[in-house]
Formats: structure tokens, sequence, C-alpha cells
């Protein structure tokens, strides 16, 4: 009986260490403290440049490497980081560039929006009128421009547009 008492109470403690062991993942529990204290400078609407944040990121990177809440960590931290780093400067946008906004449809639109915008300001009928003429004309444009713009590549002259070598002043003609 003693043999088995002494070897019951040899193994109670490895017994013990593998069933709590997995419970030994503190990087839950830190990961939690860390967005209470996340949570509490978003409600307070304090700038990600603020030093308060630091706090933050040393608790974020205080979850262990191997924890199953470190991913979680990682994700706030990099967005952290994003808020942190230095924003492009102004303006970005300059005359001549390409993208959205650059091409004749965006332009177009944008001046009938603002044609709308003139008209819906306008307090008499004298001032609404020509308003009211332009912004059709302007309308009409677009929906032109519209369906005749195509991507890059891709031809109009399906809808009535012109092909790429049309005309008369053809490379091929004179041979």
């Amino acid at each position: 009986m003693r043999i088995a008492t002494r070897r019951f109470a040899a193994a109670l403690p490895l017994t013990l260490c593998l069933l709590v062991a997995p419970g030994c993942d503190e990087g839950p529990e830190q990961l939690r403290d860390a967005e209470t204290e996340y949570r509490a400078l978003i409600d307070r609407k304090v700038p990600p440049k603020d030093p308060a944040w630091d706090a933050v990121i040393a608790a974020l990177e205080a979850v262990p490497r191997d924890s199953k809440a470190r991913p979680e960590a990682e994700r706030r931290l990099a967005a952290i980081r994003a808020l942190r780093s230095e924003l492009p400067p102004r303006p970005l946008a300059t005359p001549g560039a390409t993208g959205p906004g650059t091409d004749a449809v965006d332009a177009k639109r944008a001046a009938c929006e603002a044609l709308a915008q003139k008209l819906g300001q306008a307090r008499d009928e004298k001032a609404r009128e020509p308003l009211q003429q332009a912004l059709a004309q302007c309308r009409a444009d677009l929906t032109r421009l519209e369906a005749h713009g195509h991507p890059p590549g891709e031809q109009g002259h399906e809808h009535g547009g012109e092909t790429q070598g049309s005309g008369s002043g053809s490379d091929d003609a004179g041979r």
C-alpha cells in the first residue's frame, strides 16, 4: 500500500502539470488587458500618435509568440502602427496625373455635379433657367462620354466610336 501511495504522490505533480499546462497560456489574458486599454483610448478619441498608445503597444508586444492570442495581437499592432505612420504629402492629385478622377468622364461628372449644386442654390427663376439648360447639356455630354468610354485595350467602334486605324491618312493606303 505504501508503494502505491508513493507512486501516486510522485505522479500527482506530473499529472497536474499536464492537466494545467494547456491552461497556462497567459496570452489571451494579456490580450484582453491590452484590448481594455485599446478600447478606452478609442472611446476617449486619443490620437494614435499620442504617447498613451505606447502602453497598449507594449502590452500587445508582451503577448507570447507561441500564444493562440498572438495573431490577434499582431493585427492590433499592425493597425496601430499603420495609423502612426506618416501620411502621404498633399496634394495627392496633380495636373496631368492619371488614375481615378482624371479622365474626361470623371471631369464631366464633377462639372455636372457643380452645376446641379448651383441650380439647387439659385433662388429666382431667371437665374435657374440658364443653369437648367447647362445642366441638361452637361448630362447629355456625360451620357455620350460614358457610352464611348472603354478601358484601355478595348475598342469603341462597336458602339459608334472611332477605331485606331480609321481615317483617310492610313499608313497602308499608299502601298
